[in-house]
């Protein structure tokens, strides 16, 4: 294996990068690419941190199974993601290399980071409101330089949306085709496979929460919080004003 080059055997490893705000649904996609492709890695302290090896607890561990298969005949591919080529949820950038990005509603990923900096990382926040308004500035800074990126050279930069990759198998395929390998497992297996209600272990779970976008509107005093906060029109994202 070389480093500089990513070289493995005879085989030259494909490298993207890879951009995502928090809580847009990464390690959901994350466990598709697993079934999808012949990911490599090299050590880091994101793969090797603790608390990040915890989090495969809250899986189904017949799913994580699943996407070690590979069809008969698919020959190995490797493709290597880089999730930090900027820091990890760096400012998006385009550099040698082609860029996934992965984007959500902001509405349920505000939500959700929330909840799991404070119920499962121990956050402190004492003024809610205002841990919101600068989240959601946050959040369109990223996009801003992220859609910006992938208007200006659409060819190199693949964009997904977290509500279709959770809808059809269609979005898995065109990553593959994206990325420019044939898929070690059918896109439609390992859709199957991560649907969400199957991926994960039931029972409570603080990093793989609900995987849904309607959960913040059920919260009465999230709602409150919103509505002080008013955070704006996000349609320049393809997502609605807050209600």
């Amino acid at each position: 294996m070389h480093s500089d080059g990513y070289y493995f055997g005879t085989t030259l490893a494909k490298r993207i990068d890879y951009f995502a705000f928090p809580r847009t649904g990464s390690h959901f996609l994350w466990t598709s690419l697993t079934g999808l492709l012949d990911l490599v890695f090299f050590a880091n302290e994101h793969v090797e941190n603790p608390e990040a090896r915890q989090r495969n607890e809250e899986l189904n561990p017949l799913a994580t199974y699943a996407m070690k298969l590979r069809e008969d005949g698919v020959p190995f591919q490797p493709v290597h993601i880089d999730a930090a080529p900027n820091g990890l949820h760096g400012t998006p950038r385009l550099g040698a290399h082609p860029v996934l990005l992965l984007i959500r509603d902001p509405h349920p990923t505000i939500y959700s980071w929330y909840h799991t900096s404070v119920d499962r990382w121990g956050a402190e926040v004492d003024d809610v409101p205002a841990w919101i308004a600068d989240a959601y500035r946050s959040y369109a800074r990223f996009y801003d330089d992220a859609l910006a990126m992938h208007r200006a050279d659409p060819a190199r930069v693949h964009l997904v949306r977290f509500e279709e990759l959770k809808a059809s198998p269609a979005i898995l395929a065109g990553v593959a085709a994206f990325i420019g390998v044939r898929p070690k497992l059918s896109p439609d297996f390992v859709f199957e496979w991560t649907r969400f209600d199957r991926m994960t272990r039931p029972g409570p779970r603080t990093f793989y929460r609900t995987g849904d976008s309607a959960t913040w509107k059920a919260d009465a005093q999230w709602r409150e919080w919103l509505g002080a906060v008013a955070p704006g029109d996000f349609s320049r994202f393809g997502y609605p004003e807050s209600p």
